[in-house]
């Protein structure tokens, strides 16, 4: 005769494996959007901030050279003598002695957020009474749009207008403009 021992398997069964799996899967639906809800909000917040920090250096670089950049390079690197502002004018001897930059990080230039980049050369746009000095970012979504608007045109009669503010859009190019400072 046989001695049987009563020898139970370990592990789990199929049911279980499933039920752990769908679990898992149910989770992951409601956690991911809400994660990529929070990774948008933060390229959003780098992109804002990468354009305060532009507007600053602008500002700085005019109070010293008395000229505006006409690239955004011109922030970071020393005058030399072929450098021209945004109105092709060559800087003179002085204004190129003035210059106490960098103005802005290197950061903000070569990795803004939401893998958009920041043309470096800067625009000139007329508004019905003001001429503004403009950088131009790309691609920015519609999403990323409303959120900037949002953030940097607070006073803008329409919360999605992309012809009025300080933020402009093309949405036929994904493209942003950001109105920088007037110029004078």
């Amino acid at each position: 005769m046989e001695n049987r021992t009563n020898e139970r398997k370990t592990g789990f069964t199929l049911a279980e494996v499933l039920v752990t799996i769908a679990i898992l899967a149910i989770m992951a639906a409601v956690l991911l959007p809400a994660l990529n809800n929070q990774l948008t909000k933060g390229d959003t917040s780098r992109i804002s901030s990468d354009l305060t920090n532009l507007r600053s250096g602008v500002q700085a670089f005019f109070s010293d050279i008395r000229q505006y950049p006409g690239s955004t390079d011109q922030l970071v690197t020393p005058l030399n003598a072929s450098s021209t502002d945004i109105l092709g004018k060559s800087y003179q001897p002085s204004a190129i002695s003035a210059w106490k930059g960098p103005y802005i990080s290197r950061d903000v230039l070569s990795n803004t957020g939401g893998r958009a980049t920041i043309t470096p050369a800067f625009g000139s746009l007329a508004t019905s009474s003001t001429n503004f000095l403009t950088v131009t970012i790309s691609p920015i979504s519609s999403d990323q749009f409303a959120n900037l608007e949002a953030t940097l045109d607070e006073g803008t009669a329409s919360s999605t207008s992309s012809t009025s503010g300080l933020v402009r859009y093309n949405s036929a190019s994904s493209t942003l403009s950001f109105l920088l400072t007037p110029i004078q």
